[in-house]
């Protein structure tokens, strides 16, 4: 007959085979009393394989430099504690899967005996998501700055180091990074004067360009955008600041090239205007003879014809000098 001590250890045995976590009780030395469904699911180990046995873990950790430094690890732990929490190791299947687990033990004495109850949650996942993400960040081409409630760096890209010339060791976790990117003080007053009327009706702001100085005492216009994100009453702010110089330089460079244009069409195609009228007077009183006439049409097409040349010649150099002239302009000039 079946005793209510039995029924509770088939209970507790059922919701730790059923447990979603990898699950394993080790007696004396290492040797697996306990190996849950999750345990062989997220190994590829069965129950049969390991029980009885500490065989698992260098099948876990087949590479020796490795296992010898998880081992260390877990020595210095348990020097000061009895168990240690949220410990991050790789771990390596039978299928020859690499996954990442966090593992979390808790000493028990069950019937007199010492165990180790040893849970390992498979993080693989989310750690590949996480790296992702990061990867995503760190190689994208506009400058990503996440600060925090108090207003200190948290993430600073690879293109931020690269724009402003500060590494993230030295704008994480401060928040004077922005005293040296705008260092004179009235400018720095009026950006911030800015930011606060926008903020007041919204909590973001778009498209807000300011000229910061570099490390190396350089300018570059960044185009800002900002968005909160948090949950709690707990937010972080995110900053995107993309570099607008060589466009705004190039728009410059197109102003330059309208007006210069300008200037020089003028007085040529003022001369073949005042030509025209002229022998189209002439024409009226009959004074030119119908050879007279091509001629003078033959010459004007002949200086229209060097104008438009010229045209040509001065925006292909316009856009192969400024490669950032936006799209709309860039085709105007190559038609």
């Amino acid at each position: 007959m079946e005793t209510v001590h039995d029924q509770q250890t088939c209970s507790e045995a059922g919701i730790l085979d059923n447990a979603l976590v990898l699950i394993a009780v080790l007696g004396e030395k290492g040797r697996i009393v306990s190996w849950n469904h999750a345990a062989e699911t997220i190994t590829g180990y069965s129950q049969t394989e390991v029980i009885g046995s500490d065989a698992v873990w260098k099948d876990l950790y087949p590479d020796k430099e490795y296992r010898k430094s998880v081992t260390q690890k877990i020595a210095d732990i348990l020097k000061t504690k009895n168990s240690f929490e949220n410990l991050e190791t790789t771990i390596r299947t039978r299928s020859g899967e690499s996954r990442t687990v966090l593992w979390n033990t808790k000493k028990i004495i069950e019937e007199g005996l010492p165990r180790t109850i040893a849970v390992g949650m498979d993080v693989t996942g989310e750690r590949e998501a996480m790296a992702f993400r990061e990867s995503i960040i760190d190689n994208a081409y506009v400058l990503i700055a996440v600060l925090d409630p108090k207003g200190k760096i948290q993430v600073w890209n690879k293109a931020a180091e690269m724009i402003t010339g500060y590494s993230p060791g030295e704008v994480i976790g401060r928040s004077d990074i922005w005293k040296k990117l705008y260092p004179d003080a009235e400018y720095r007053h009026s950006i911030t004067q800015k930011i606060s009327r926008i903020i007041a009706g919204q909590n973001y702001f778009e498209n807000l360009e300011t000229t910061i100085r570099t490390k190396t005492g350089g300018r570059r216009i960044i185009s800002w955008n900002t968005r909160q994100v948090g949950t709690g009453g707990i937010y972080h702010e995110i900053a995107i600041g993309r570099d607008i110089t060589e466009q705004r330089k190039a728009e410059e460079a197109l102003v330059s090239y309208m007006t210069e244009m300008t200037m020089r069409l003028k007085q040529p195609v003022g001369i073949i205007s005042s030509t025209l009228m002229e022998s189209a007077h002439l024409v009226k009183e009959g004074m030119l003879t119908n050879d007279e006439i091509i001629l003078v049409l033959q010459g004007q097409a002949r200086n229209a014809s060097q104008i438009e040349k010229n045209i040509r010649e001065f925006q292909a150099a316009i856009v192969e000098k400024n490669r950032e002239i936006p799209e709309a302009y860039r085709k105007f000039l190559e038609g």
